[in-house]
């Protein structure tokens, strides 16, 4: 190897007869590249990172961007599969040389783990399809991207692009459509993992702006809103939140799971994300969840059952129960918001009181109970209500600005419509008190 780790650039390609190669392919591959001349830029980019892979970053950067160019224009396979499996080495190499290539960086330039795997997972998920003998399958797709996305609920959702989740995201949309009854579960954990994701993010907007950096939070804003908007309108289309089937899953799973709290518990979230908050295999997982070590998710569930009794006692005790389970005030705030999300179809007044309960545990929460507060006043058709708290929802906090403007959005649509609709009913019922006049004058009444 010609090249040694070592900050400056004479140290990582070293001395002697590959060094010079090294210092002549580097300007061989730079002046090509910058020429568009990709085929005559491999050569010398092949030569680079066999002898020196620690030599420069563009040699990764430039180098990927150089591949996928020559893919998508060879027409020749052999030589299409021949760049393929460089491209797919070359992230390989790079996983291998990080801690290397990073030594040499300032903190801003160095890549983490989660970088280049996501990179990879892109690269893959772009190229593998079009090449044959690629040995392309959804299942490797998915699986680099979800190798990527383990990493970014790891380390706080500060690695990866708001792409990436998307494209994630879409693949894992495209292998529950392929085997719906196989994927639907893992599909809704997707969805809540990649939605998770861009809120996490989007909460570094909220940061920034707090501390004064706009063009940060715009930024972020503009990377994760897009992403996280099109990921709940490709779940909301897939048919895979229909409340039968989700209940159908968990009823036949029950007997498997009831010994394990984890499972239990994962269930929970996920029927409480999607409407199944009031069915009794909701509350039988609850039951059992509880009933092996309690958790806020279950004392919730096992209060929503109390509750839909008519057990107003038990039920607040549950809810009591759940606030106790906290480990801090911000904690509790964000259980606030889920009882209150568990009790606006049923009871909008005492959800609205578990809102106000939210902000006064985390003052910060208020953008996303103002959210809340307009779902809930969309419960009461109240729709004037509900865009004014969409309104202070967006004032308050950038991470929801988004989901603000959606709903509003979806609320003035619907209003236009009862509008229209109610204008027609309108003009129907002119019509027939008229045409009764008609037949009361003709039948001998007096026309009026």
């Amino acid at each position: 190897m010609a090249q040694y780790e070592g900050t400056t650039w004479e140290q990582r390609i070293g001395t002697g007869q590959d060094s010079i190669d090294t210092r002549q392919n580097l300007s061989l591959f730079q002046m090509s590249f910058e020429n568009k001349e990709y085929a005559e830029a491999y050569t010398s980019w092949k030569a680079i990172i066999e002898k020196a892979p620690c030599a420069q970053k563009g040699v990764y950067t430039k180098g990927a961007f150089m591949l996928y160019s020559l893919i998508t224009t060879e027409t020749d396979n052999a030589k299409k599969l021949q760049y393929f499996n460089d491209l797919m080495m070359l992230f390989d190499t790079r996983v291998k040389n990080l801690d290397a290539l990073n030594s040499f960086e300032n903190e801003k330039g160095r890549s983490t783990m989660g970088d280049v795997l996501s990179l990879k997972a892109d690269y893959y998920n772009w190229t593998a399809p079009t090449v044959e003998g690629s040995e392309y399958t959804l299942n490797k797709s998915y699986a680099n991207y979800s190798e990527a996305i383990k990493m970014i609920n790891e380390n706080g959702g500060r690695e990866i692009e708001g792409s990436v989740l998307q494209n994630f995201f879409l693949v894992s949309d495209a292998m529950y459509k392929a085997a719906p009854d196989v994927m639907r579960e893992k599909y809704l954990q997707d969805y809540l993992d990649s939605k998770d994701a861009c809120e996490k993010m989007l909460q570094l907007a909220k940061e920034a702006k707090n501390e004064g950096n706009e063009e940060k939070a715009n930024k972020l804003l503009e990377k994760y809103d897009g992403p996280l908007a099109l990921i709940e309108q490709t779940f909301t289309q897939s048919g895979a939140a229909d409340r039968e089937q989700i209940i159908n899953v968990y009823t036949k799973k029950l007997e498997k799971y009831k010994t394990d709290g984890a499972k239990l518990n994962s269930a929970l979230n996920l029927m409480a994300q999607n409407d199944c908050d009031d069915s009794d295999i909701y509350y039988q997982y609850a039951e059992a969840a509880y009933n092996i070590e309690p958790t806020y998710q279950s004392a919730i569930g096992c209060a929503q059952f109390a509750q839909k009794q008519g057990k107003t006692e038990e039920s607040a005790k549950y809810y009591d129960k759940a606030l106790e389970l906290a480990s801090n005030d911000n904690v509790k705030g964000a259980i606030c918001l889920r009882i209150s999300k568990a009790l606006a179809a049923t009871d909008v007044d005492k959800s609205n009181s578990y809102i106000e309960k939210a902000i006064a545990f985390n003052a910060d929460l208020a953008g996303k109970a103002y959210l809340q507060q307009a779902i809930n006043m969309v419960h009461a058709d109240k729709f004037n209500e509900a865009i004014s708290f969409c309104d202070k929802a967006k004032e308050n906090d950038i991470t929801v600005a988004g989901s603000a403007d959606r709903l509003k959005a979806n609320i003035q649509h619907a209003q236009a419509v009862n509008a229209e609709n109610a204008k027609k009913k309108a003009e129907y019922d002119e019509y027939k008190a008229n045409q009764k006049k008609e037949e009361d004058f003709w039948n001998g009444g007096a026309k009026k």
